[in-house]
């Protein structure tokens, strides 16, 4: 029992980290700064690394794509400085179905705005998200175009708008004006004078929305000052899976590479207008969420904090001994030695 007693006596007095006597240490203002200071430091520091924790980062990987889709969704947003009724648009795929994309989108009178758009060769800015959990939950939820501003049937602008599916294979998504490719006597004749395919895409994205997917040719805007005139767009889609941490979500979307011909219409049999040629990549990219595990995180948190530590006991003494050389102009003495800590002290003399 005695040997018990003594060994649980032995561990109540046990200090794995021995206290300085209050007679050998000195309070100072400029300790308690330091630690101030210090303290600040850490805090902000663990927070930035919670963040990154809980935020989590991407990471990419390519294979071949060996997803069975018959069709896609298509995105667009589009205004063109030309009426409604002079317009068609259209889709033609490389199977040989053609698609009246006019039935399936809104086409409304507007005016030509270009005060908040760039040109292709201007990198477009990315949107601000970089909470990954946000970023899953407002996505796959049908993106809602806003509503048309200054409508009106007679505006000298049009508007088309809206998502419709095709097949999923190479086609040409084009916007021309009537009987320019697609004759029809009922319809009336657009003279030379009335064609401007000057645009504005707001939008043109493949399948489900993501909030931080950034496509390229959102925002872009395109002058032309002829009349006879085709704009054409060659798209490389890329089929792309975002997934979340621990696979909750699953996003299957599509992003795409982006080139632009314009050229001034000369061949009759290619008549003028704005094309959007695209193409399917053979090849797939998934985009997964990873986050580091718990037990790294918690040892980069006392890494962190450990290391301010160590290198504030570190740069302290030197700094003590800069103010030292500084405050004494060189004199050697121990009574002119004053150090940071000694300045703080309040004399009871």
């Amino acid at each position: 029992m005695a040997s018990i007693e003594n060994v649980a006596r032995g561990v109540r007095t046990f200090d794995a980290f021995p206290k300085v006597s209050s007679t050998y240490s000195t309070r100072s203002s400029q300790g308690g700064i330091v630690t101030i200071v210090l303290s600040i430091v850490c805090i902000f520091l663990i927070w930035t690394e919670m963040g990154s924790y809980f935020a989590g980062i991407e990471e990419p990987q390519f294979a071949v794509d060996g997803s069975i889709g018959r069709d896609m969704q298509v995105n667009l947003d589009i205004t063109i400085a030309m009426p409604c009724s002079a317009l068609h648009v259209n889709v033609q795929d490389v199977s040989g179905d053609r698609l009246l994309a006019a039935e399936l989108v809104k086409m409304e009178g507007t005016e030509f705005d270009l005060s908040s758009t760039h040109e292709l060769s201007i990198e477009s800015r990315a949107e601000a998200e970089k909470d990954l959990e946000s970023v899953f939950r407002r996505a796959k939820v049908a993106k809602k175009f806003k509503k048309t501003k200054k409508s009106h049937p007679n505006s000298p602008a049009c508007r088309i708008y809206g998502s419709f599916r095709l097949n999923k294979v190479q086609g040409d998504l084009h916007i021309t004006a009537k009987n320019y490719g697609y004759l029809a006597e009922s319809e009336p004749f657009v003279t030379y004078d009335g064609l401007n395919f000057s645009h504005v895409i707001d939008e043109l994205s493949f399948g489900a929305y993501y909030p931080k997917l950034e496509n390229p040719l959102d925002g872009v805007a395109a002058l032309i000052d002829a009349d006879l005139f085709r704009y054409q767009y060659y798209l490389s889609i890329v089929p792309t899976t975002y997934v979340s941490y621990g696979g909750r979500h699953v996003v299957a979307t599509n992003q795409y590479a982006v080139t632009e011909q314009p050229t001034s219409q000369i061949n009759p049999s290619h008549p003028p207008g704005i094309f959007f040629k695209y193409d399917i990549e053979p090849i797939g990219l998934t985009i997964t969420e990873r986050r580091v595990p718990f037990w790294q995180f918690l040892v980069r948190l006392v890494n962190v904090v450990g290391g301010i530590v160590v290198c504030t006991g570190w740069v302290f003494p030197i700094l003590d001994n800069m103010w030292i050389k500084w405050t004494n102009g060189g004199r050697s003495g121990a009574r002119e030695t004053q150090t940071l800590l000694d300045k703080g002290l309040k004399s009871d003399d």
